[in-house]
């Protein structure tokens, strides 16, 4: 399952849910959640062109899971060949970082 709690992301549903084609957490080097952050992040606030988001996320669009995210944190143990395997990922509401890292 996945959950995010950035309800100002452009991709979330204002649910929890996430409609990116694809999710890509950062961090390179993280050794905490805090230097973990999802990419993908688009802020609607910064989002001019309504439109293209409606045809961005699709009318009949499915929400991502666990099997859309890429993950560059090489520390996080959910990371293996950069795909994340974890069961369950929550994306935090403050700063878009990856609630689920743990090293």
């Amino acid at each position: 399952m996945l959950k995010c709690d950035s309800t100002d992301c452009l991709h979330n549903d204002k649910e929890g849910k996430c409609f990116a084609k694809h999710i890509a957490i950062d961090g390179r080097s993280a050794q905490t959640t805090a230097e973990t952050v999802c990419s993908s992040y688009v802020s609607d606030h910064d989002f001019q062109n309504y439109e293209f988001a409606e045809d961005f996320m699709g009318f009949n669009a499915t929400p991502a899971n666990e099997q859309n995210i890429t993950c560059a944190a090489q520390n996080c143990k959910y990371n293996v060949g950069q795909a994340c395997v974890a069961t369950k990922v929550k994306i935090n509401s403050e700063d878009a970082s990856c609630e689920t890292f743990e090293s």
